[in-house]
């Protein structure tokens, strides 16, 4: 392998996502009523809301509004990587819901073209400079632990705040969630089977090996992923920090699929023989897979939870990632006198059904 004289540069050009509008997103908590006609049966709280993208185009953009260098040491030669990177761009990333599972935000689909740039740029590098296949993962998980490590609550004020890979890569940094997945994003990217390990208070790499790897490892579905960690600098594969080695580790698979969050607000009027209720209902998709063939469902449920005083289905629709689908179901009737609660569902093709409802109420 020739010596390396001077620094690698590489400039991807970044292909992403380009947010359209904004939306609300929320914790799901019940807080209902009905009072005189006209008021408000609200089927969930909206409390610590999150500024929302509810649709996304993917679009090319254009190199950044600046250009951030990485370098870092491996195998005793220095490395180095260029992104251009985007303000604006950074800033949409930012206003995207945080209540998603770990792995939705390693399997983003709106990080394709980066990731995919990333992974290509330092196989490359790699093969150029004479790697064996075995020290390709090295190379990339040097790359990330040598990103600085920043607790959530100082970068951001919350005490969990996981960020997609594009947050990560700008802000040169990030925790522990941070940095795993994007070193799960890349890793996957370069044909490596890798899962996200869950520890409490932690989070590190699990990648598949060859038989004879040594260090500690975990079964999921038939095969051994051995830990890595993803902060710090010159950990090896299988080498698990002494502050961990005795706790329990929970193995989170990464591939692409939806998730679907519901909230809903209803409106009751009322008179002396039956109230009649519109519930307006949001859908909101915030996984990395389309969720197929999906219909809501609305109803209200009377006291004993088996009978209904009223129900409605809408047609089934396709929901993109980050998309939203509004559903309004109008003129359910519950009789005067009768408790009931109103009753949301979704369900589809490829999605568990998920469901909420609101408190029971009386007209």
């Amino acid at each position: 392998m020739k010596s390396l004289t001077a620094l690698f540069c590489f400039c991807l050009l970044i292909y992403l996502a380009e947010f359209i509008s904004t939306w609300p997103d929320s914790e799901t908590s019940i807080d209902s009523y009905i009072g005189d006609a006209g008021e408000n049966l609200i089927g969930v709280d909206i409390v610590n809301s999150e500024p929302y993208s509810a649709s996304i185009t993917e679009e090319s953009v254009t190199p950044g509004t600046f250009s951030q260098t990485y370098s870092w040491d491996y195998e005793g030669y220095n490395w180095q990587l260029t992104l251009p990177l985007d303000n604006e761009l950074y800033e949409k990333y930012k206003s995207r819901s945080r209540n998603r599972d770990y792995d939705l935000f390693a399997s983003d689909p709106y990080d394709d073209r980066l990731i995919k740039d990333i992974a290509e740029a330092l196989f490359s590098l790699s093969k150029a400079h004479g790697l064996e296949n075995c020290e390709i993962p090295g190379l990339c998980i040097s790359f990330v632990q040598s990103l600085k490590y920043t607790s959530d609550l100082e970068s951001s004020g919350y005490d969990q705040y996981p960020r997609f890979p594009y947050e990560t890569l700008y802000e040169n940094g990030g925790d522990c969630e941070d940095t795993s997945i994007l070193s799960v994003a890349i890793l996957q990217e370069m044909g490596y089977a890798a899962v996200l390990l869950e520890l409490p208070e932690h989070m590190a790499l699990g990648i598949k090996s060859d038989i004879g790897q040594q260090g500690r490892s975990f079964e999921y579905e038939g095969s051994n992923y051995y830990y890595l960690e993803t902060t710090g600098s010159d950990w090896q594969i299988g080498e698990i920090p002494e502050v961990y080695a005795n706790q329990p580790v929970h193995v989170v698979p990464v591939y692409r699929r939806p998730m679907i969050k519901l909230d809903f607000k209803a409106q009751c009027a009322c008179s002396k023989k039956e109230g009649v209720v519109d519930v307006n209902v949001t859908v909101r998709n915030l996984g990395s897979r389309r969720a197929e063939n999906t219909t809501v469902y609305v109803a209200l449920q009377a006291e004993d939870k088996l009978s209904l005083w009223d129900e409605i289905e809408s047609s089934s629709i396709t929901i993109e990632p980050e998309e939203v689908f509004n559903y309004t179901a109008k003129g359910l009737t519950a009789p005067s006198g009768e408790k009931f609660r109103v009753y949301v569902q979704a369900s589809g093709e490829n999605i568990e059904p998920e469901n909420i409802t609101s408190q029971w109420a009386m007209v």
